[in-house]
């Protein structure tokens, strides 16, 4: 057998099993959103109601009729959800978590990150490496220290007890460390030359070129807080103060799931993550670029 054939071969070979991994990967999503699509009840031909067996294989689904589990679909389940729960208030609570964590971590990890990268100060690399420690102790072990000074300062169930803990985090502070470590020196220096001070020089020269970084670490961290459940479980338990995340739990109940609203809540909060994800993904591959540069 030939080189090339065998390339081939092993071309082809590869490509059926990443078509078979993105199948099995993608197989849940639809289903979701096929269930998200059908109704709980419908009217069959005798023109009696029936419920809907979505646990049922196979599915039925039939897309030129626009049918899924043998009953006609609707979109009326993404209309219920804001009429059963306060949908548009969770969205907001979401949005202001995402949002000014984001902006949180922009701002703090791009300058502690230059701080560890050009500036000279005591015990530095002592610091930085007990920064990096704590990246190897468990989320769920730093959750109740947390949580205990959440409490005493009386933040539980308020946006500032929620997005406080979570304004700066290590991994950012590594990734813009890395990236600003990568930046020719020689800038600086001019700038230093020119009489600006180190803000001057962070905000106006160095910060501007570091926007491939800024993306990254924005889209990184909006995405981990949209999808956050965690620290929202034990922060909120009003329900005006829930998050997305949070809200979920409001379809399950003691004896029965309402699958159908809870698969159109998840499409609802999954598709604007699968958007950025789709729009920014040269800035994820970049991102794995940059946290390997010199440090």
């Amino acid at each position: 057998m030939s080189l090339n054939k065998k390339f081939r071969m092993s071309l082809i070979a590869a490509y059926i099993v990443l078509i078979g991994y993105c199948v099995l990967t993608l197989f849940p999503f639809l289903w979701s959103m096929s269930v998200s699509l059908t109704p709980m009840t419908y009217e069959n031909d005798q023109g009696v109601r029936v419920g809907v067996d979505i646990m049922k294989w196979p599915p039925g689904i039939n897309l030129f009729k626009f049918e899924f589990f043998n009953a006609p679909g609707t979109f009326e389940n993404y209309v219920e959800v804001f009429k059963l729960v306060p949908f548009a208030r969770w969205i907001l609570n979401t949005v202001i978590y995402a949002v000014v964590v984001t902006l949180g971590n922009i701002f703090l990890d791009a300058l502690g990150g230059y701080a560890f990268a050009r500036l000279k100060f005591p015990l530095k690399n002592f610091w930085f490496t007990c920064f990096l420690a704590t990246l190897m102790l468990p989320m769920h072990v730093k959750m109740i220290p947390m949580y205990n000074m959440m409490v005493d300062y009386g933040l539980v169930n308020t946006y500032w007890g929620l997005f406080v803990p979570k304004l700066t985090q290590v991994f950012g502070l590594f990734m813009m460390r890395q990236f600003f470590m990568g930046l020719p020196i020689s800038v600086e220096e001019a700038a230093k030359l020119d009489g600006a001070s180190i803000f001057t020089t962070f905000f106006k020269i160095i910060l501007p070129m570091t926007k491939p970084a800024i993306a990254a670490l924005s889209i990184y961290v909006f995405m981990g807080t949209w999808n956050d459940f965690l620290w929202p479980l034990l922060m909120t338990s009003k329900k005006e103060m829930f998050t997305l995340t949070m809200g979920l739990n409001f379809f399950n109940g003691t004896y029965y799931t309402y699958w159908q609203f809870m698969m159109a809540a998840s499409i609802m909060i999954t598709l604007p993550m699968i958007a950025i994800f789709i729009s920014f993904q040269k800035q994820f591959i970049d991102s794995g670029i940059t946290a390997g540069v010199k440090g």
